[in-house]
């Protein structure tokens, strides 16, 4: 079944099979939230010391609510990497993933065991090559007043990063002095590379757009992309997320001091301020925030931590929001600042996870009753997230491979922390799903911004990759889905950011599935012909044993075997 460019308002019929009203383009979710099984039991444990992953962060800077990071798999072999920006006091740390629960600190063989102010960071390949790079935001050397300190690691595809930020034009943000706080990737123009965004708090000057020009460097449009107003902003937290369903993503600027602010992206390389429309606070100190569909009606919501009394913008279409999260439970985590919406149980529903500086964690439970209004209880303490740094940011992954979604703590001033989520029950199934552009330029790398819906009987879930930032920070690459017990999804469809569409049917849960741009979408189908026949056969039996994140494994487990070849044979033909 072949990829078929179409608007999200319509609907698609294939040649091969005809796709029900369910998996309709812009189908809107069934609006009463029904968990697929019992919830299984979340059970978070500190695994920071076993996995090797201790460090403290060290700032040598007077700022006290500065502390980021960021997740990605660096070196392309299926496991989840960590970044740290120890803050200037000691080198940066780039703990690689060794596969087996345990990570190596890898910064000084990649180039990047560097002191400076770092402050957060933000994952995204930006030239296209096919390797993760990393942008970190920095106010330079200790003591230093020196513009242009900013830090853009290109991977170089070898386990070695290069600094290229002055040469791409990125070295720095505000004209007036060292600034800079979070950073995020998105690609706002849809011409298939990744443009940037990164906030200043301390000049304002630092708040800025820059534009990918496809040629390895950057040119700042914060002016002529109509954002000046951005400049009048005490930056905390950009982020790239289409919100209107026009797939043109909008610009959340999340700031201090009641300054955020809400551009519509008119799809014309311009944006318009629509903070006053939207109904979104400007009364308020904003610090992180996380995007997800939490009322499963088909746009996107977004979450907002503050300093007594959190934000919860339900989506009413037309970028216009209500503010639901005292009446959702969600109101209150003392100082908030970074935080994931992530499904922790596992029964289809999203829940909640905040950083704060409050001496402790919170974790909200959505427990919305069916057909009733949205609804979440705070849990951290009961399911291990007991922690009481003071963090900053947060980041979501699944760091060893088991299907659960992982937390890692950035904190400020204290040891970083890594919180493993061992999932128990029956009925606990999950789906992870990476995208690949393949050949298909006109994507984002990875798919930064591309929608994902699961169709599984009259719900749609919805998902997306997101180019960060939640506060200095950034989770993985990829959108985790909790089943409960439903074994088969009826229909997984990706909505390219370039209009495309690519849908697969019957996908088995379980797994972390990549989807590929262009490429066939029958599973087993590898060699992209249409069908499963003895040629996809010969591919896989060439590949059979342990492999990374390689097509031939149909199930996601990292090694091409029986489980794979049983997939293939129920697709043959």
């Amino acid at each position: 079944m072949s990829d078929r460019r179409i608007p999200r308002s319509g609907c698609s019929v294939t040649p091969s099979i005809l796709l029900c009203a369910g998996v309709c383009v812009g189908a809107v979710g069934v609006g009463a939230l029904a968990p697929f099984a019992s919830a299984g039991t979340p059970a978070f444990s500190d695994r920071t010391a076993e996995a090797g992953v201790v460090v403290s962060h060290s700032p040598a800077y007077g700022e006290s609510f500065l502390a980021g990071g960021a997740v990605g798999d660096f070196n392309n072999d299926g496991f989840i990497d960590i970044y740290f920006p120890v803050g200037g006091n000691a080198p940066d740390r780039l703990f690689i993933n060794n596969g087996d629960g345990t990570f190596t600190n890898r910064a000084a063989e990649w180039n990047i065991a560097v002191s400076h102010r770092g402050t957060g960071a933000a994952v995204g390949d930006f030239n296209g090559d096919g390797w993760l790079d990393l942008f970190v935001t920095s106010l330079g050397p200790a003591g230093s007043s020196q513009i242009g300190q900013h830090r853009l690691y290109r991977n170089n595809g070898n386990n070695t990063f290069t600094n290229v930020a002055s040469a791409a034009g990125v070295n720095f943000s505000s004209h007036i002095a060292p600034d800079g706080w979070g950073g995020a990737w998105g690609d706002y123009d849809l011409d298939g590379d990744l443009d940037l965004a990164v906030a200043g708090w301390q000049t304002n000057d630092g708040n800025r757009l820059f534009r990918n020009d496809g040629d390895g460097t950057f040119t700042d449009v914060t002016v002529s992309a109509g954002l000046s107003n951005v400049l009048n902003v005490n930056g905390f937290a950009p982020r790239f997320a289409d919100m209107d369903g026009d797939r043109y993503p909008e610009l959340i600027w999340i700031a201090d001091f009641g300054t955020s602010q809400y551009w519509v992206n008119d799809g014309d390389g311009t944006f318009t301020n629509f903070t006053n429309g939207s109904g979104t606070s400007q009364d308020g100190t904003e610090m992180g925030m996380t995007v997800a569909d939490f009322d499963e009606d088909g746009d996107f919501d977004f979450y907002v931590t503050t300093i007594s009394s959190n934000n919860l913008y339900m989506n009413q279409g037309g970028n216009v929001y209500l503010n639901q999260a005292a009446s959702a439970g969600v109101v209150n985590t003392g100082w908030g600042w970074g935080t994931v919406a992530i499904d922790f149980n596992h029964d289809s529903l999203i829940d909640l996870v905040a950083t704060t500086q409050s001496n402790r964690q919170y974790a909200f439970l959505n427990n919305t009753p069916v057909g009733g209004a949205l609804h979440f209880n705070e849990v951290a303490l009961s399911i291990g997230l007991n922690t009481n740094v003071s963090g900053r940011g947060i980041a979501n992954l699944d760091y060893d491979g088991d299907g659960d979604q992982d937390v890692v703590f950035f904190p400020r001033s204290g040891p970083f922390k890594l919180f493993r989520n061992d999932l128990s029950g029956a009925d606990t199934n999950w789906i992870r799903i990476t995208l690949d552009r393949g050949d298909v330029t006109t994507i984002a790398p990875n798919g930064i911004g591309s929608v994902v819906r699961l169709t599984i009987g009259d719900r749609t879930l919805m998902g997306r990759v997101d180019g960060g930032s939640n506060y200095l920070s950034q989770s993985e690459l990829a959108a985790h889905f909790g089943l409960g017990a439903v074994e088969t999804i009826d229909a997984v469809t990706v909505e390219w950011t370039n209009g495309d569409v690519t849908t697969l049917i019957d996908v088995p849960a379980n797994q972390t599935l990549v989807v590929t741009a262009g490429a066939a979408t029958v599973p087993g189908d590898l060699d992209g012909d249409g069908s499963v026949n003895p040629a996809d056969l010969a591919i896989l039996l060439a590949a059979w044993g342990p492999c990374g994140a390689c097509p031939e494994d149909l199930d996601g487990d990292r090694t091409v075997g029986p489980a794979d070849l049983a997939i293939l044979l129920a697709n043959w033909g």
